[in-house]
């Protein structure tokens, strides 16, 4: 509170800069199922985890994580944001039924920019819904999904390969689960290419993570794609083949097996 009467009470230019600062945001590793920005996915089911099977599916993501308030500027600041995410998988094959589940996280960050390194702590609230028809179809009930979670993240850039670990604790547990769990990513980006008079830039992602809430179960995520990127550098489109082998990133379905292979069409906000 102290620090925003303080932002307040600066000159208009130092409020320009510490309000909704230009700064990049923290960014989740680049195969990680959870994203900020507007992905589309189309996915192939192998191993599906609901109800239906193995069949085609979609899934919309919607997201973002906002610079809201700068603490600290320069060339490495320190940047306090909130973020919001929200995740729909649909059966392809039955429209009567077609929304299958919906995940919704909100919640506040902090990112600290330390040259090659990142560090960001995040504080969230996740919630996980069944499709109304899908419960009545099945007679499914809905798990009690609802999670306050503290997170930390390491984020490390070498040249084109960017590697970020995490770990998290949850706070309070609708289920009463056991309550930590890690992930990694590695990510790679080839450089940029010019096509059409667009920066093009291939990349190559891989992702892991794990829980005490299924016994440290891995589920591991990859993808290959494209990203055109925008006037300042920034991603503003991507492209790409993604897959996932392990337990299912739908909430409502965490115990269950899952694999797909699939394409992700990406918009960042």
């Amino acid at each position: 509170m102290l620090g925003l009467v303080l932002l307040c009470c600066s000159t208009p230019v130092l409020a320009q800069e510490r309000l909704l600062p230009a700064v990049q945001s923290f960014e989740l590793p680049e195969a990680s199922p959870r994203v900020y920005g507007v992905a589309g996915r189309l996915l192939s089911t192998r191993r599906g985890e609901s109800r239906f099977g193995n069949e085609r599916e979609a899934e919309v993501a919607i997201g973002e994580n906002l610079p809201l308030v700068a603490i600290k500027g320069g060339a490495r600041p320190i940047v306090l944001g909130i973020g919001s995410q929200v995740y729909g998988r649909f059966s392809l094959h039955d429209s009567k039924t077609a929304l299958i589940s919906v995940d919704w996280v909100a919640g506040l960050n902090t990112t600290a920019v330390l040259g090659p390194v990142a560090l960001t702590m995040q504080v969230y609230h996740e919630s996980s819904h069944l499709g109304d028809e899908y419960g009545d179809r099945f007679q499914a009930q809905r798990l009690d999904w609802s999670r306050e979670v503290v997170a930390g993240w390491i984020t490390y850039g070498a040249g084109n390969w960017r590697f970020t670990g995490g770990g998290s604790y949850v706070l309070y547990d609708g289920l009463s689960l056991p309550r930590g769990g890690a992930s990694l990513g590695i990510d790679w980006g080839g450089g940029r290419h010019r096509i059409l008079t667009r920066p093009v830039e291939p990349v190559v992602g891989l992702y892991t993570e794990g829980s005490a809430s299924t016994g440290w179960r891995l589920s591991t995520s990859g993808k290959v794609g494209l990203a055109v990127r925008g006037k300042h550098g920034t991603r503003s489109l991507g492209l790409a083949l993604i897959a996932h082998d392990g337990l299912s990133t739908q909430r409502q379905f965490f115990r269950q097996e899952s694999r797909y292979v699939g394409l992700e069409v990406r918009f960042d906000l």
